[in-house]
């Protein structure tokens, strides 16, 4: 289980739409679920396309591997993660 609380303030954190995996159809297609967690409790989802490292679930969309941001992300830092990919590998993948 996730370590990374589901937040609005850590969602803000989060690089996972700026990540050159997040290709451009997914972005488009996880617009209203995204909207959904601004607008909405992100406390109570169980699954969203974004802050992949505090939803313990893979990208519904995100097929291949095109780079990675979590390294960069503020969220890693503060929450000392040692792993990446969180998008397309179930719990991550362990950084070299």
């Amino acid at each position: 289980m996730s370590v990374i609380p589901k937040t609005k303030e850590n969602l803000k954190k989060c690089l996972c739409m700026k990540c050159p995996s997040y290709n451009f159809f997914c972005k488009v297609k996880s617009v209203p679920e995204n909207i959904g967690l601004i607008i909405g409790s992100v406390e109570e989802k169980r699954h969203a396309e974004i802050m992949f490292c505090a939803f313990d679930e893979t990208s519904r969309c995100i097929e291949e591997k095109r780079g990675c941001l979590c390294e960069d992300c503020e969220l890693f830092r503060e929450f000392d993660l040692d792993k990446d990919f969180f998008c397309i590998i179930e719990g991550g993948k362990p950084t070299l």
